[in-house]
């Protein structure tokens, strides 16, 4: 999925990502049932400085049902799957950034329905008290055109691209770019963890 364009201020914010220490089992437990249960580090792709990588995985847990969603390490993504005309209203940085790699996750998996996926980004949106007019815009946004996004990663997904980095594919070369980056990984055949079966008990949300 295309990504937003980075924010003025995203060095800072991903030196600050970077560093801060993954919580302990204990602290995770510490702090349930508090959406993102650890700080996940992240490493820029400097060719293109809108993609990252996941250095850590991401544990995020949904409140009202207390389910985990685990977004494994050597997941790439752009922080927003959002379609391009929304792209000059949204920014990646804000309190939507930890909803929106969830949500990019289950655009790319799949496990969940569509809807399935956007129920939980509208969820974990609240959870973190995005404002009024940052939710409108998203929910809009992947409503009437995030179809295509879908499509695409299906396509990819079955053509043998992937966005799940593993063992060494995780070194990333410097200065160098996603795009470049995943055609070098496609024409070495290079796989990701297969993905299981079924839906997972995370996807459906109760009626509020």
């Amino acid at each position: 999925m295309r990504g937003l364009k980075l924010a003025v201020g995203v060095t800072a914010m991903f030196a600050a990502l970077h560093v801060l220490p993954i919580a302990t089992d204990a602290q995770a437990q510490a702090v349930r049932p508090r959406m993102a249960t650890n700080t996940p580090r992240l490493q820029l792709f400097q060719g293109d400085g809108t993609n990252f990588m996941l250095v850590d995985p991401l544990f995020y847990e949904i409140k009202r049902t207390g389910k985990t969603i685990t977004v494994p390490a050597g997941f790439v993504t752009d922080f927003a799957s959002v379609p391009w005309y929304a792209r000059s209203l949204i920014s990646v940085l804000g309190r939507h950034s930890i909803p929106a790699i969830v949500h990019d996750y289950l655009y790319w998996e799949q496990r969940c329905t569509r809807d399935q996926a956007d129920a939980i980004l509208r969820e974990a949106m609240n959870e973190y008290s995005s404002s009024w007019r940052d939710q409108i815009a998203v929910d809009y946004a992947v409503k009437y055109g995030a179809q295509g996004a879908w499509d695409q990663n299906e396509a990819d997904r079955k053509k043998g691209y992937i966005r799940v980095l593993t063992g060494g594919y995780q070194n990333i070369p410097l200065n160098t770019d996603w795009e470049t980056y995943r055609e070098q990984l496609f024409k070495q055949h290079a796989t990701e963890p297969p993905i299981g079966p079924g839906a997972p008990d995370y996807c459906e949300l109760p009626a509020k």
